[in-house]
């Protein structure tokens, strides 16, 4: 004799199965996000010493902050325990929008490199490092380096946080770290402050309180650039863009010169760059982000770069790594707090004598 289950048992028994996979989803879900945050540089050997807690921090924190998109900058009063931005919407120490009397203040401008994405704290990023570097001597007035870095930062964008922000601040020096995020952007988003489709999708993310929709896009990043197969560098509008690219800086040391702000113009260290013999990971990095091709066009950059030079300082960091053989980036362009510090010493050696004549007695 069979027996009967009453449908209003089988729905009971249907919704407890139901809840029971979500719960195991759910709970999967977070064990993934815990433990695969949206980086790619958890595995990378520049980070073989730090803590899997510190680095999972650093990744939650970038994936945290927030910016505004049109126009670029970052909103004020972010405090995480690796990344801070201040009052006024840079990544650091307090500061005033009045410059103190007593005060030489230095702009550090440029994208994620910059800013510092994967540093483990907010003093070693490169313009970290500088202001230690500085604050270690003794000058009659005090210096002070400010990180204007903003994450996915070009020419443009930069060129008019300079105009529309930075110069409020009273700078006594500029110094502009850039080249990789123009030489990568697609010539038809010049003008745009940043990627559209990219920024929707990072700030769905932020914005998504289901944590298993958030994993999903989360591996998708994450698994994006796994793969052996090698990006082609677009060369579309390349000369377009080196003069763009050129035009822009033209148009700061302009103003500089007018507001009696020094200006120097730096074009930054990519892998594959200089001379610096690459390890196996930057050697994937090299070769997976088509950079033989890059590099090619990256040389016009450094061209414009001799260009400028007659109406601003400049300086070609693309040498920087070359007496270094371990690994330095953890991917085509980032590099870890130790090629932030090495990068911040040559700029240092860079800016001395302008430092010194200006705030020396």
């Amino acid at each position: 004799m069979s027996v009967r289950v009453s449908y209003k048992k089988q729905a009971v028994v249907g919704i407890m199965l139901l809840l029971t996979i979500l719960l195991v989803t759910e709970i999967t879900a977070r064990i993934y996000d815990y433990y695969y945050p949206n980086c790619r540089f958890l595995k990378s050997e520049v980070y073989t010493n730090v803590d899997f807690d510190l680095k999972r921090r650093i990744c939650v924190e970038n994936d945290k902050l927030l910016w505004n998109n049109s126009p670029l900058y970052l909103i004020p009063n972010q405090h995480y325990s690796t990344i801070n931005i201040n009052s006024q919407g840079f990544r650091g120490e307090e500061i005033t929008k009045e410059k103190p009397n007593d005060t030489y203040r230095i702009f550090v401008i440029g994208g994620s490199t910059t800013f510092g994405v994967g540093s483990t704290s907010d003093d070693t990023t490169m313009p970290g490092f500088l202001q230690k570097k500085i604050s270690e001597l003794t000058f009659e007035k005090h210096v002070e380096v400010i990180n204007a870095g903003i994450p996915a930062a070009y020419s443009f964008t930069e060129t008019n946080y300079i105009k529309n922000k930075i110069l409020d601040y009273s700078p006594d020096l500029l110094i502009i770290y850039d080249g990789w995020n123009d030489i990568g952007l697609d010539f038809r988003d010049y003008g745009a402050d940043s990627n559209e489709l990219g920024q929707k999708i990072i700030r769905e993310i932020k914005r998504s309180e289901y944590i298993t929709a958030n994993v999903i896009l989360k591996w998708y990043f994450n698994n994006k650039y796994d793969t052996t197969k090698k990006i082609q560098f677009d060369d579309s509008f390349i000369d377009k863009k080196v003069e763009k690219w050129k035009n822009s800086w033209e148009e700061i040391c302009k103003i500089g010169d007018e507001n009696n702000i020094n200006v120097i113009i730096t074009l930054q260290p990519i892998v594959g760059s200089g001379n610096k013999p690459l390890s196996s990971e930057e050697r994937d990095y090299y070769e997976h982000y088509g950079h033989l091709d890059l590099l090619i066009h990256y040389e016009k950059y450094a061209n414009a770069l001799i260009e400028l030079n007659s109406t601003c300082t400049t300086a070609d960091l693309r040498y920087v790594f070359d007496n270094y053989s371990q690994t330095i980036y953890y991917d085509s362009g980032h590099v870890n707090d130790f090629g932030n510090e090495i990068i911040a010493q040559k700029i240092f050696e860079l800016i001395m004598p302008t430092i010194s004549y200006n705030v020396s007695g």
